[in-house]
Parts: C-alpha cells; structure tokens; sequence
C-alpha cells in the first residue's frame, strides 16, 4: 500500500509540474497567439505577488483569446476607419509616447537616497512638532462671521454655533469637529498661524478669511508630534514625490523651450 501510495504522490507532483510547464501556442482564426505572449503576462502576475496556478494561466490564455476574437471582429467591421474611433486611438497612442518619455526621463535621472532624506526631513520640520485636534466653524460673509462670534462671546457651546451657522457640510454635523490630530501645517498659512497661537480650548475672536469664505478656529487640544510617519516606513512615498517634482521640472522646462504661436 505504502507503495502503490508513491507512486500516487510522484505522479500528482508530475502532472503538478506539467501544468505549470511554459503555456502551449493558441490559434484563432489562423491568428497565432504565441507561448512568449502567454508567458509575458503570466510571469508579470506572479511579479505582482499571485500565485502561479493552472486556473491562472488558463485564465490569462482565455482573456487573450477573447481579446483576439474582438480585434478580428473589431477589424472586419472596419471600425479603426470611424474618425472618433480614428481619433481615440491616436490620442491613446500620443498617451503611452508621453508616459514612456517620462519613465525614461526618471529613469535616466534618478534620485538619490540622500536627496530623499534631506526632503524627508524639510517636510518632517514643515509639519511641526505639535498636533492638534481642531474646530472650525466656516461661513461665507464677514457679516455671518460676526454673528458666529457675538454668539461665542455670549456663552453659546462651539458646537451648537458650529451646527447652526457653519457652511462646512463634512464638519457641520459634528460641532465642526476635525476628526484626527493634525499639523498646523495642514491648513493655509493664516490658519495655521492661528493655530499655533492659540492655548487649548482658545477660539480666534477674529475670523480669518481664507480659500473665498471667513474661518472660526478653536483648538480642542494639542501634544507632542507623532503621527508623521517614520523615514523607513515612507521613504519610497518621499521618493516618488520627489521623482514627480523633477518630471514636473522637465516639463516646464520643455514648455519653456518651445516655440509657442498663439493665433496667426
């Protein structure tokens, strides 16, 4: 029995290892679909971290073969010839030329680590080392503004002013409220200065107009910083901030170069 049961075992662990041998060439409609074309997909899924399977590549085999299908049927219709499929097609191409051009802008200037870590920290000094936990009360006008602090001046809850006058519909509801402990830095630089001049359970007696409307600041509380992340655990996101801020830098300096004519 122990032997008959080997011989079991050895020939599922082959026929495991012949399923997930290369793929096998697929034709339709005369139209080969090579092993490589499988492979290519096959092998850039499990780069991605799934587990290669037999049901993965049959998966991958029968989303190429439907994809060959509604080419020839795309093509036999002759819809490439409508101008608006004409014209999407082109503007998909001019797409992918842009988006190889910047990798191979980033490629060919990379960021260095140091660089990265001198970001990491201006943006860690920028932040602050206070959090805090905020209320905003948001109006439209001055004159709306002066109501919400003549009524704080009179002993009314922040909260029930907030409810009652402010205009922002994501803090309205609860008392203007700001959910998480957050940077000063967070917020344009006349509300930030505000905050940080402000004592805990302090409301700025004057509005502060800001992004089109007229803001009430209090802070709830405040501590020590300690949410901003640490460098090893956001170090990529810090590097890919800076490789944008260089495509960006290339951009507009092509831009800049260009020979640009506005009208006739």
């Amino acid at each position: 029995m122990q032997h008959k049961a080997l011989v079991i075992g050895l020939s599922l662990a082959l026929a495991s290892t012949m399923a997930l041998s290369a793929p096998s060439a697929v034709t339709v409609n005369g139209k080969t679909i090579t092993a490589q074309e499988q492979e290519k997909i096959i092998s850039q899924i499990v780069k991605n971290g799934q587990k290669r399977t037999p049901e993965l590549e049959m998966q991958v085999r029968n989303q190429l073969i439907q994809k060959e299908v509604l080419l020839q049927e795309a093509n036999r219709k002759k819809l490439a010839n409508r101008p608006e499929v004409r014209d999407a097609i082109n503007n998909a191409r001019d797409s992918v030329l842009i988006n190889a051009l910047i990798s191979d802008f980033a490629k060919k200037n990379p960021v260095k680590d140091a660089d990265v870590k001198k970001f990491y920290e201006e943006q860690k000094k920028a932040y602050g080392d206070r959090e805090y936990k905020i209320s905003v009360i948001t109006v439209r006008t001055e004159a709306d503004a002066k109501k919400v602090i003549d009524d704080l001046k009179d002993g009314d809850k922040f909260a029930d002013v907030a409810k009652k006058y402010s205009i922002d519909k994501s803090t309205k509801d609860k008392g203007g409220k700001i959910d998480n402990w957050t940077s000063s830095a967070n917020f344009p630089q006349m509300i930030g200065l505000a905050i940080r001049s402000l004592d805990d359970g302090d409301y700025t007696e004057v509005p502060i107009r800001a992004n089109g409307g007229f803001y009430i600041i209090r802070v709830d509380d405040s501590r020590k910083a300690q949410a901003f992340p640490e460098f090893n655990k956001s170090k990529d996101h810090y590097k890919n901030m800076l490789i944008q801020t260089k495509v960006q830098q290339n951009i507009q300096e092509l831009f800049q170069k260009a020979n640009i004519k506005v009208g006739k």
